[in-house]
């Protein structure tokens, strides 16, 4: 009986995949059934996840196809992040921190900030610096379209003649965003 070539690589993940939990199951020493069952879905979201790398370097699932459907897991995964953050803080209220294995989670308290928002003196000036900020933004976007006239030494001249040193343009790192249509 001949069986296709993706048979065999389905059948080698999953011996690799009863190798693994059967060598690590000396770890479910002390844990319950229900958290014997959540390592053993990490565990086989990890070869999933490694799997998917696998099938897109071979040409079998587009790049952008398998990157839509990880962000969307993604983003799953961070909303019930979210929910089960809450629950950990109010189980760690009274305790320093909590073990298992080689990692570790303390609750953290909130840092401390002050609004200034009604504080006359430094609304004026932060109104002031974003006008000096777009002065600036406009002299360097004059000089990519070629009104305004550079300097030696990365500087321009405003339009009270005053000298002054045009900004640095960064780049972010690109990205790929998930938005639903």
């Amino acid at each position: 009986m001949s069986f296709p070539q993706t048979y065999f690589k389905t059948s080698k993940l999953t011996r690799n995949m009863k190798q693994k939990i059967e060598l690590n199951g000396h770890k479910f020493i002390d844990v319950n059934k229900a958290q014997r069952e959540l390592i053993t879905r990490k565990r086989t979201g990890k070869m999933f996840l490694d799997d998917l790398v696998h099938k897109v370097e071979q040409g079998l699932i587009a790049p952008e196809f398998a990157t839509l459907q990880l962000k969307q897991l993604v983003k799953q995964f961070k909303s019930t992040e979210l929910e089960l953050e809450e629950l950990t803080k109010e189980a760690l209220v009274g305790i320093d921190h909590y073990v298992w294995g080689d990692y570790k989670i303390t609750r953290r308290e909130g840092s401390t900030t002050f609004d200034f928002s009604e504080c006359e003196e430094i609304v004026a000036m932060e109104k002031h610096t974003k006008e000096l900020k777009n002065k600036y933004k406009k002299a360097y976007e004059g000089v990519e379209s070629g009104v305004t006239i550079t300097l030696e030494g990365h500087k321009f001249v405003d339009n009270n003649g005053e000298v002054l040193t045009l900004p640095k343009k960064k780049y972010n790192k690109s990205s790929i965003v998930l938005t639903k249509v």
